[in-house]
């Protein structure tokens, strides 16, 4: 079952379901300094009871705490009931027995974005938005790191714990152009007036701003496009510059859903290959590696890509996480032929010969 670090030293769970409408009923123990400490981690572990019925089967062994404490954050709109049926204390501590309500709707979005989020294996999520057009002055290089922000926020709401601005080292590259349109008055005609020669349109005190993001989802790595998308959206406001504002928010939140979406097809695929950067000068040890891999449980097909420079890179296919692959490729290998982990990624996986 899967669970995080340290969860259990100081939450001891004892859960039984019993399937309801579109929820699992969960009875659960939590301890904590007080009650209410108690009953949050009861709900936390109702919660790990529920999610892990569905995501078992995805081995996750890095940055547990942080996906947990990305579903605690939207416990409250996932626990439909809590009810404490027994409330004891021992050694500081309030120790609390609940029955608690867990929604498992097959189309709740929390399940949906945590499944993703494991099957990616949490992913370093990089933004980057340039603005284009206009005169590309200040006013509208604080519209692209508005959207740079917005899609951070909203991609980390989805239960992504690693999104950054993509300066540094990352799985996944969200490469965008903004364009903002000024906003424009809107103005209706003058019905009353409509056939007279002095013909005039009525202020209706509003404005509109309309804008246009185009998007690139690329691997870092590689830097291979795994999608493309446009999002345009326009809102309208009796302030022109909260107009502005509320239409790039628009455009960000929708372009955050569209990478959503992306990332998920790349997880329908995610563990059909694993990149592997070996390190080595010795050919020698690169044509024993492939055959060792060939003998890897869970390994369905080797090839080698390149070998130039002291660096050699492999195509595994496999479905299993970069992790575990080196965990089954060391205990193939044996003593004879050590194999160091020098790093890994959701889709990669470094070692040294």
């Amino acid at each position: 079952m899967f669970s995080a670090k340290n969860f259990f030293a100081t939450l001891a769970v004892i859960f039984f379901l019993t399937t309801t409408v579109n929820a699992q009923v969960v009875t659960v123990q939590g301890s904590g300094i007080s009650e209410d400490a108690a009953i949050k981690a009861a709900k936390r572990a109702a919660v790990e009871a529920v999610v892990g019925t569905l995501i078992q089967s995805r081995a996750m062994s890095v940055d547990s705490e942080l996906i947990f404490d990305a579903v605690q954050s939207r416990t409250q709109g996932y626990v439909t009931s809590c009810e404490v049926v027994k409330t004891t204390s021992s050694g500081g501590l309030i120790f609390v027995t609940a029955r608690i309500d867990v929604a498992d709707t097959p189309d709740s979005a929390l399940m949906k974005d945590v499944e993703l989020v494991m099957t990616l294996n949490d992913p370093r999520l990089g933004v980057v938005v340039e603005h284009y057009g206009d005169d590309g002055g200040e006013t509208f290089k604080k519209h692209a790191v508005h959207v740079e922000a917005v899609i951070r926020e909203e991609l980390i709401k989805r239960g992504f714990t690693h999104v950054v601005d993509a300066r540094g080292e990352v799985d996944y590259v969200i490469v965008g152009q903004i364009s903002v349109g000024k906003a424009q008055e809107i103005r209706l005609p003058n019905w009353r007036n409509i056939s007279g020669d002095d013909f005039k349109t009525l202020d209706t005190g509003l404005s509109r701003s309309t804008a246009t993001l185009d998007c690139k989802l690329k691997k870092f790595d590689t830097d291979e496009v795994i999608g493309e998308f446009r999002s345009q959206s326009n809102a309208s406001d009796a302030t022109g510059n909260e107009v502005t504002a509320q239409t790039v928010t628009q455009l960000a939140a929708d372009a955050a859903q569209q990478v959503r979406s992306i990332l998920s097809r790349e997880a329908s695929k995610a563990f059909s290959s694993v990149k592997i950067i070996v390190r080595t000068s010795d050919g020698e040890k690169i044509l024993a590696l492939e055959e060792i891999l060939r003998q890897t449980p869970g390994v369905t097909s080797v090839h080698m890509r390149t070998f130039r420079g002291g660096q050699c890179i492999v195509d595994a296919g496999t479905d299993l996480t970069p992790q575990n692959l080196y965990r089954a490729l060391v205990q193939t290998a044996g003593d004879k032929f050590p194999v160091k982990l020098s790093g890994f990624s959701s889709i990669t996986l470094e070692i040294s010969l």
